[in-house]
């Protein structure tokens, strides 16, 4: 990485057309390995005038998602609101797979739910998704009444 930051600054010094785009600080982000790298990185893209786009935000998102950064998911989502990029479809599906991946279920149908209201159109393998946490809820439910009735 020390070389690729190298890279990065002679870019930087030659300016004009040579200056790091969006997919260059895509690349860097994706090759973070902790979260405390990412706030340097983007100070040093808004620097060189790359403004943050959905795609950033959700790499982003991603990122602390799975470092499980729950504050900084939080305040991502939020800033992601607060600045008119977002969430969009590519957001709600990142929490909601993200979410169940730490069990948090509840959570998940939640921003399923909330992304259904806003109108937008889940992807396939989130419907797929969604109705197998349902159908987990159901069976829990059944579970904890069973077990009720034997007592």
């Amino acid at each position: 990485m020390e070389k690729v930051y190298e890279l990065l600054d002679e870019m930087e010094q030659k300016k004009g057309s040579c200056l790091p785009n969006a997919r260059t600080y895509g690349y860097l982000l994706k090759s973070m390995k902790k979260p405390e790298e990412v706030p340097e990185l983007l100070e040093r893209m808004e620097r060189n005038g790359r403004k943050m786009t959905d795609d950033t935000y959700n790499l982003i998102l991603k990122l602390y998602m799975d470092w499980e950064c729950e504050e900084r998911v939080r305040s991502t989502w939020a800033e992601m609101e607060r600045n008119g990029v977002g969430p969009d479809r590519r957001s709600y599906t990142i929490m909601i797979h993200g979410l169940y991946d730490k069990g948090s279920i509840e959570d998940a149908l939640h921003y399923f739910s909330e992304m259904i209201s806003k109108g937008m159109v889940p992807e396939p393998r989130t419907i797929f998704l969604v109705n197998a946490m349902n159908a987990k809820l159901k069976e829990r439910s059944w579970t904890r009444a069973s077990e009720g009735n034997e007592l």
